[in-house]
């Protein structure tokens, strides 16, 4: 088997007890995500060969097929949680023996804010140390229950926690009957030296409901962008059969594979385009007989589940009409009602406008209709 380089252990099987009853935290939706999926969106999952997930599969199984999009390729393992966080990671760990990393980083579900820079760090020393466990210090006077006060710094221990993958599993091992409240304690309890890198204050573990609150005001938020294009030539041969954006116009219609639908295409592609997708051409051939005739929506609905699933919402839709005729204007309205049901979005993020080609070219000499969309999208629902 080949060996792997770096593995991700991420702990999800905690109660949440102190947050509140109901759902434990880490699998509660904010914008469509949960901590699990925040997390894994915002880490680069190639630096990983593998991710095992401790997790009830009973509370994550709605979640899986988000998450396996976001893994792209990287290898999902789920197992289940044991009576305690250490009995848990160990799970995590054996699970792990079969695939013989080199390195592993552990780290809580609850700590959905970790970015990808610390990962980057950990792994980093990793190279050099058996362990690189992240810490953060606070300036606040510190004193004890007996109002007594402390000079010396205290470290607060945060997670991820990277790890020699041999170290820490034969820790677990040796320590299995014992209840620790992170990895790293089992590494001081047999006297090994711990590599400690400074951490991240961002990366705050979610506990209570009110720590919601900072979660939202540090939870990144990202905007993405994408254009579309397509253009068709006009079959004079009809007196009618037009359709753009949804929309049925008395005029000759667009010679195309499918319905030709300019507008929802152009649309299509300024959504793939800001999600890093191909082309419509790439999802919808036009040498495949089943897109013959089809209506464009087929396509438009597409898109929409591609933005479901990787977790995107459209902040604005631009499209922009390039032709001699029909007059735009005049089905505007309609086209923007076609639009914000296909896929969900208010219509007041939707501009739809119209110039001419000045009588130059192809489309000014009236043979042609073009279509152009911006799209801009967000990890976040702003309306």
């Amino acid at each position: 088997m080949k060996i792997m380089k770096n593995a991700l252990l991420l702990l999800a099987g905690g109660k949440g007890k102190r947050y509140g009853g109901g759902l434990p935290k880490q699998y509660r939706q904010i914008n469509n995500q949960n901590f699990i999926e925040y997390f894994l969106s915002n880490v680069s999952l190639s630096q990983f060969s593998i991710v095992v997930i401790v997790s009830d599969l009973n509370l994550l199984k709605k979640d899986i097929k988000k998450i396996k999009i976001l893994l792209n390729n990287t290898k999902l393992e789920i197992v289940k949680p044991g009576k305690n966080r250490q009995s848990s990671s160990f799970n995590g760990l054996k699970k792990l023996k079969n695939y013989e990393p080199k390195n592993v980083l552990i780290h809580d579900a609850a700590r959905p804010l970790c970015s990808n820079n610390l990962i980057k760090k950990i792994i980093k020393t990793l190279s050099k140390y058996d362990t690189a466990i992240p810490y953060v210090e606070f300036n606040d006077r510190k004193i004890n229950s007996s109002n007594k006060e402390y000079n010396e710094n205290i470290k607060f221990i945060q997670t991820p926690q990277g790890f020699r993958y041999n170290l820490i599993y034969r820790a677990h091992l040796k320590n299995k009957d014992k209840n620790f409240k992170d990895d790293s304690s089992l590494i001081t309890e047999d006297n090994k030296k711990i590599k400690f890198i400074k951490g991240e204050k961002s990366n705050l573990k979610i506990t209570y409901k009110e720590d919601i609150v900072f979660f939202k005001q540090f939870k990144q938020t990202i905007f993405r962008s994408g254009i579309g294009f397509d253009i068709h030539k006009i079959d004079y041969n009809t007196k009618k059969g037009l359709k753009l954006c949804g929309v049925n116009i008395p005029h000759p219609k667009l010679i195309g594979h499918s319905d030709a639908d300019v507008g929802y295409h152009s649309i299509c592609d300024s959504i793939f385009g800001a999600l890093s997708m191909k082309d419509i051409g790439y999802y919808f051939p036009n040498n495949e007989k089943k897109w013959e005739n089809a209506n464009s929506k087929k396509f438009i609905i597409y898109a929409k589940q591609k933005l479901t699933e990787k977790n995107f919402f459209i902040v604005n839709l631009d499209i922009n009409f390039i032709c001699e005729k029909p007059n735009i204007n005049k089905y505007s309205s309609k086209m923007i009602n076609e639009i914000s049901k296909l896929l969900d979005i208010p219509k007041k993020i939707i501009s739809i406008k119209a110039t001419t080609n000045e009588k130059l070219g192809f489309i000014g000499d009236g043979e042609g209709i073009a279509a152009e969309t911006i799209v801009q999208i967000s990890n976040e629902k702003l309306y």
